[in-house]
């Protein structure tokens, strides 16, 4: 969501754009974590950022 809004603006600006988005939330646990609240949250959120991270830095490397 937040990503369109930046990418509308980019479109209109003339801007060249490109998002890389990590997913925090998906279905079950793969790393079974414990039962302790918001602790799936707080772990994945990470997970997600240091992907995007990690594909972002790839691409610009890359480019």
């Amino acid at each position: 969501m937040e990503t369109a809004a930046v990418a509308r603006i980019a479109i209109e600006k003339t801007i060249p754009f490109i998002a890389f988005r990590g997913v925090s939330d998906g279905r079950g646990d793969p790393l079974m974590l414990p039962p302790i609240p918001y602790s799936q949250f707080i772990v994945y959120q990470q997970l997600a950022a240091d992907n995007a991270a990690a594909a972002t830095l790839a691409f610009l490397a890359a480019w």
